[in-house]
């Protein structure tokens, strides 16, 4: 009952304003602190036409970003009567009494000129910032808000705001490769109506993987919120300046009408966003590199090898099999380089990741390389190093595999031929005659002659038999082989992260070099601009809603990557 009441006093108002024009400014608090955020509303009633959007000036401390616009109509008792809501969040960057200027809008022809507003800003809050890394989103779930019987129950101040959206990053000053976590809560204290829509920033020059959300209650300046933070792990591919785009953020906020700032201007639909965040990116340094060091920048690294077998025949392949682990993104942990091993020849190696650790980042990359013996022997595979970049430390770190034992054993023994009988007569015509007893005719028949030979032809078919498998097992993993692997697999390629995938593979095989990880203007140089608009559009199709398996999206990919690996000849 006195909901209805207070709903009717509000419509009772409009109507009087719906006489006049009223264009009024005000603050959603007085009162806030350094980097908190200040909502600003404009609002217009009773103007029979619309008007441009006014043009608020610069306001000293105080950064200020547009946040959207709303309009309301309505008829009652046959007077229309329409009122426009223009909001603006306001971050303070220094404390002190700081104002809001007048703010000037023209309507039919006439000038309306607001008050200026007063706002007290204090100290920083001192919010405390997330631990160490790590991420994420979970695809087909909203992380936001929660049950809504679960909202705090801490009476808020009246001029605590209803949402509010925040960001951070763990480094602004990153080496290139290097993870950089970026952490964006949504904070509310009221009831939510219908979803939230969440729209990330852009993975513009960076590398990104999503590590998870987590929900919990937190307090600002004693009002109690209901939080749900969401991070993102971030891989910048480029030394110099990067900018991590806003994170936008809608949701609907359900009317309170005993709210003392409640409105019934606009649906109750709340547009924020965080202010973008200023990365920049240092190059590694030259001083001090080893020849091991392929790109790898992190902490924490481990190096393991091992044999698939240890003793083997020579001529038999065997696997090397390698695998790295640290804070790095699997696309930009590369092969290592094996020693010069003599007698032992190395092909192309076959690389897989796990999936990363949550909530840590932890990758593990492994690599599996095949090995051919060329002679017998024992062979001691040693001095299999790795190297990466460690940015706390700031010096390169080598780390050395165990060595590892490879026997070989040689092939078949030849027989020992039979010596001459010294006391055998010996034709002079003929001359001697090895291995004939006395009688010296046995070996003219052609059926024990066959008998004689026939040991040594099946030996030496077993030979060119075994050769043959071998020469087959090595055709496995020569780069034509591999291409058409690559092939098969595309025509059978389920989602656009797949051919992304498999697209990076067979293009560096094609191209004779590393591809992921390379910036974007690289990449344009090395490969057609379609493909790498299709790498791109991949890309962004895995954090769409739409998801990455649309049909026409995949068959396009499909056919212009299969071009690509089948054109020309191999590099």
């Amino acid at each position: 009952m006195v909901r209805r009441l207070f709903s009717i006093l509000i419509l009772l108002t409009l109507v009087a304003w719906a006489q006049g024009v009223e264009w009024v400014a005000a603050l959603s608090t007085t009162r806030c602190n350094v980097g908190e955020q200040v909502m600003l509303e404009l609002r217009l009633s009773g103007a029979s036409s619309d008007p441009l959007e006014p043009r608020v000036p610069d306001i000293a401390g105080i950064s200020m970003e547009f946040a959207g616009a709303s309009k309301n109509v309505s008829m009652i008792n046959g007077v229309t009567s329409s009122q426009s809501t223009y909001t603006y969040v306001l971050t303070p960057t220094q404390q002190g009494s700081l104002t809001v200027p007048p703010i000037s809008i023209s309507v039919d022809g006439h000038t309306y000129t607001s008050e200026p507003l007063k706002l007290q800003v204090g100290v920083s809050s001192g919010q405390t910032s997330p631990g160490p890394p790590p991420p994420g989103f979970p695809p087909g779930q909203s992380p936001w808000g929660g049950p809504q019987d679960q909202l705090p129950v801490t009476p808020a101040s009246p001029e605590a705001q209803p949402v509010l959206v925040e960001c951070e990053v763990s480094n602004t000053h990153p080496y290139v490769g290097e993870l950089v976590v970026y952490t964006f809560r949504f904070l509310h204290r009221v009831q939510l109506v219908g979803g939230v829509n969440f729209e990330p920033p852009p993975p513009t020059g960076l590398l990104r993987e999503d590590l998870g959300q987590s929900q919990s209650q937190v307090t600002r300046n004693g009002v109690a919120y209901a939080q749900s933070e969401v991070r993102t792990a971030f891989f910048p591919t480029s030394p110099g300046p990067l900018t991590i785009a806003p994170t936008r953020l809608s949701c609907q906020v359900a009317p309170d009408f005993l709210d003392r700032n409640f409105t019934m201007v606009g649906d109750g639909v709340r547009e924020m966003a965080t202010q973008p965040i200023e990365l920049q990116v240092l190059p590694l340094p030259t001083e001090g590199r080893p020849p091991s060091f392929n790109g790898a920048v992190g902490r924490n690294f481990e190096l393991k090898a091992s044999l698939s077998k240890t003793e083997i025949k020579a001529g038999e392949p065997v696997k090397l099999q390698v695998s790295i682990s640290g804070d790095e993104h699997p696309d930009l942990l590369l092969d290592p380089a094996l020693p010069a091993w003599p007698g032992v020849r190395s092909y192309s190696s076959d690389a897989s990741a796990l999936p990363y650790e949550k909530p840590n980042f932890r990758a593990t990359k492994t690599f599996k390389i095949p090995l051919v013996p060329q002679q017998a022997g024992q062979f001691q595979l040693s001095d299999l190093s790795w190297s990466y970049f460690d940015p706390s430390a700031r010096r390169y770190v080598t780390l050395t595999a165990s060595p590892m034992v490879l026997k070989v054993e040689g092939g078949p023994q030849a027989t020992a031929s039979h010596s001459t009988s010294p006391s055998a007569p010996v034709d002079p015509l003929r001359g001697p005659q090895p291995g004939v007893d006395a009688s010296q005719g046995w070996a003219l028949e052609s059926g024990i002659a066959l008998l004689s030979v026939l040991p040594w032809g099946l030996s030496l078919a077993l030979l060119v038999l075994g050769h043959a498998h071998y020469q087959y097992e090595m055709s496995l993993q020569t780069d034509r082989a591999r291409l058409r692997r690559i092939e098969r697999q595309v025509a059978r390629a389920k989602t656009l992260e797949e051919l992304s995938h498999l697209a990076y593979q067979g293009l560096e095989i094609r191209k004779g070099m590393a591809l992921k990880g390379l910036p974007l203007l690289r990449l344009r140089e090395i490969l057609s601009g379609e493909m790498v608009d299709q790498l791109e559009a991949a890309e962004a199709a895995r954090y769409s809603p739409e998801g990455d398996s649309d049909p026409k999206k995949m068959d396009s990919f499909r056919q212009l990557l299969l071009r690509e690996l089948r054109a020309g000849d191999l590099k």
